[in-house]
């Protein structure tokens, strides 16, 4: 829980306070002590391991508050047994100083407070040790207490020097947390914009994850339809298998196996890095190929898709597996954005013919989705951009899609009835 305090000059007397615990609880400079010098390199290796994995994990892009927070559950989850607190200060924009108080009670232990003391943030317990907290605001302290151990004296010169480089460790995050939201004001976006390129790598892991799990199916899959074709041969030559009906389903089998091989075969050539080489691609195939990849999603948004192709399309100049891209961005976005029942994609090929030029082709992709505002239109293909929430998207997928078809000779753009439907228009170069 946290709490805030008025401070005025509060935080100097916390200061003073604190010193004034040290020279009665144990000295201010604990490494240089006799009692330090007695217990060379006590902290043990998982607590320190426990204290490095918490550092690396603090929230600094959350704030002071979020910090000191997850630091002091960090500290409570190493020190069982202990009360954990820190006291720390911040600088508010009007000027103004900021006391925050943040505790942790041990499991069983409720709190016994008897006024609000920066320097004694444990009044209930018997023991109190309290350390500043190096490169921290000024008055910053940091608490644990405790009824069994004394926190004075060699016993606890272990607890002591744990406490400590948590405090270094503390002071130097908010230091960084500072550091960020200054930069953040200087520039409203660079927030947002460090999160959507987080969440874009821990995409790209996972997807590189994906293709090494289906890259493994492929054995079993292959073996799968081998026995399975060879039941059927032995079957139509010694009538081994009797029931004609088990050989309809060991047909079933190996239609079955085979359809997820070539899906799995489809999807690790998808998956691999482009070498942007180009040739003809049948369009069509790109578009079956993309929908086929996007099936479990349409699926599960209940959006059935239609396809109007032209007769005279053909082939097109360009890398199978970007064009292959293209079209799966815009199918998870139209699944994203439907309706909860009666969901609804239009996919329609043609040919222009403008009076001068080459010809091009001309693909829709149209749904009945929830529609995109008109003041969004004009932001739609700007990197990072993005009104889904944060588990949905990166805001990279329609940058992608007009990158990689503008590199075809290209373009696409986008009209939309908020509400009611949204259109993405294709044009690519046809080769005839």
């Amino acid at each position: 829980m946290t709490r805030k305090i008025p401070t005025h000059d509060r935080g100097a007397r916390a200061a003073a306070k604190a010193s004034a615990t040290n020279e009665s609880g144990g000295p201010a400079d604990h490494e240089t002590s006799s009692a330090r010098a007695r217990i060379p390199n006590a902290i043990p290796h998982g607590w320190l391991d426990r204290l490095l994995t918490a550092v690396v994990d603090l929230p600094l892009l959350d704030g002071e508050p979020a910090v000191v927070e997850a630091a002091v559950d960090a500290i409570a989850g190493i020190l069982t047994g202990h009360a954990v607190g820190a006291c720390f200060v911040r600088e508010l924009r009007s000027g103004l100083r900021e006391q925050l108080v943040v505790k942790r009670m041990p499991e069983g232990e409720t709190e016994v407070q008897s006024g609000v003391d920066p320097a004694r943030l444990f009044p209930g317990f018997d023991h109190e040790y309290v350390t500043p907290i190096p490169e921290g605001p000024a008055g910053s302290t940091l608490h644990i207490a405790s009824n069994e151990d004394p926190l004075d004296g060699d016993s606890s010169a272990t607890t002591h020097r744990l406490v400590d480089r948590a405090a270094v460790a503390l002071g130097r995050a908010l230091g960084q947390t500072r550091a960020i939201a200054a930069l953040d004001s200087r520039n409203p976006d660079a927030h947002a914009l460090e999160r959507r390129m987080l969440q874009a790598d821990k995409l790209a892991n996972f997807g590189q994850i994906a293709a090494g799990i289906v890259h493994e199916l492929n054995n079993p899959l292959t073996s799968i339809v081998a026995y399975t074709d060879y039941l059927i041969r032995k079957a139509g030559a010694d009538g081994s298998i009797g029931e004609a009906e088990d050989v309809g389903r060991l047909k079933r089998i190996s239609e079955s196996a085979t359809r997820m091989l070539g899906f799995a075969r489809d999807l690790i050539s998808y998956a691999r890095p482009s070498n942007g080489a180009r040739g003809p691609v049948v369009l069509h195939d790109a578009i079956d190929q993309a929908i086929a990849f996007c099936e479990h999603v349409l699926s599960d948004a209940d959006v059935r898709v239609e396809r109007r192709y032209g007769a005279d399309v053909l082939t097109v100049h360009a890398a199978g597996e970007q064009l292959v891209q293209v079209f799966v961005n815009l199918f998870t976005n139209a699944s994203q954005a439907a309706p909860v029942r009666g969901g609804h994609v239009v996919v329609t090929t043609s040919v222009m013919a403008p009076p001068r030029g080459p010809r091009h082709v001309r693909v829709v992709v149209e749904d009945n989705g929830s529609g995109i505002a008109a003041e969004h239109l004009p932001l739609v293909f700007v990197p990072f951009f993005t009104t889904k929430r944060d588990s949905q998207g990166t805001g990279l997928g329609l940058a992608i899609v007009k990158s990689v078809l503008e590199n075809h000779g290209g373009d696409i753009h986008v009209e939309s009835d908020l509400g009611l439907s949204t259109r993405f228009v294709i044009e690519l170069p046809t080769t005839r």
